[in-house]
């Protein structure tokens, strides 16, 4: 069951630093892991060749290692069909050897992503894409959380901060940030508006927002001046501007927020940290 966020303590101009977060979490993850009947392996399907993706796989992989976790990278070509990925993905879900397994996400245009997520069960699904960890989540009776949300939860409950009966506004509908993030926030009893369109508007909703959970990736898209004060601010949006990774708000946000989470360094270091978090919790549950 989810549990609440504890009561809130606001602390002025707060900029999450999420590397040193996830590091104190690789602290106790390396203890979990240790203490195992076995290492857990964790699957990466990967398909094309994608240098963000790379990026992604990078860090995951380096994260899992230093805890003692044994990755497997399986590699398929960008021309790969969907219906040949989700039987290679089949065959994987079926291996002993293999404890929980990642899509790497974003798969080529032509596959439909949502059916190769599916083939992947819960007991393995330590991203929660899968349309039935999705639903376990969404009834709160789910073993882990998503990665984002595990993260969002992390920070704010670090930092004190509750949710409940507070305007907090969520843009973006994605299946790694908005939609988790929702869900998540309605368990904690937050007053929830989703936006997952452009609208005229968009301003007028921030200022009404006590807390703003954006995972758009669209650059700049949130302006200081659209922040009341003690906005908390959680930006998990990543595009890429200028040949810089950037989030969805405004660097200059930060001196507006009560709470802000920085792109790059916020929510997405916090996120790997959640996923082996899961890995272990799986996998106590699968070794027993």
């Amino acid at each position: 069951m989810i549990k609440g966020l504890l009561s809130c303590v606001i602390i002025a101009a707060m900029i999450i630093d999420g590397k040193q977060i996830a590091n104190e979490l690789r602290v106790v993850l390396q203890k979990s892991v240790a203490a195992l009947p076995r290492s857990p392996t964790l699957g990466i399907v990967i398909a094309g060749d994608d240098p963000v993706i790379e990026s992604f796989v990078r860090i995951k992989k380096k994260f899992g290692e230093s805890l003692g976790v044994t990755i497997l990278e399986f590699r398929f070509g960008a021309d790969i069909s969907g219906e040949l990925l989700k039987a290679e993905v089949m065959k994987l879900c079926e291996r002993p050897d293999v404890d929980a397994i990642i899509i790497q996400l974003p798969l080529p245009e032509s596959v439909d992503a949502q059916s190769i997520l599916n083939v992947v069960p819960v007991e393995k699904d330590v991203d929660v894409l899968s349309h039935a960890a999705m639903v376990a989540f969404a009834r709160g009776d789910a073993k882990i959380f998503p990665p984002v949300a595990g993260a969002i939860q992390e920070i704010l409950e670090r930092h004190h901060v509750s949710v409940e009966g507070r305007e907090v506004l969520i843009l973006g509908n994605g299946r790694l940030v908005g939609k988790p993030a929702s869900i998540l926030m309605r368990h904690n009893n937050a007053h929830v508006t989703l936006i997952d369109r452009p609208v005229n508007d968009l301003a007028l909703h921030a200022r009404e927002s006590a807390v703003i959970i954006s995972g758009v990736g669209v650059p700049a898209l949130i302006a200081p001046e659209m922040l009341s004060a003690g906005t908390i601010l959680i930006d998990a949006g990543t595009s890429e501007s200028g040949g810089k990774i950037v989030g969805d708000a405004d660097p200059k946000c930060a001196d507006f927020a009560t709470l802000f989470t920085p792109v790059p360094g916020g929510v997405g270091p916090v996120a790997v940290a959640m996923l082996f978090k899961n890995l272990v919790i799986l996998s106590r549950t699968n070794f027993s």
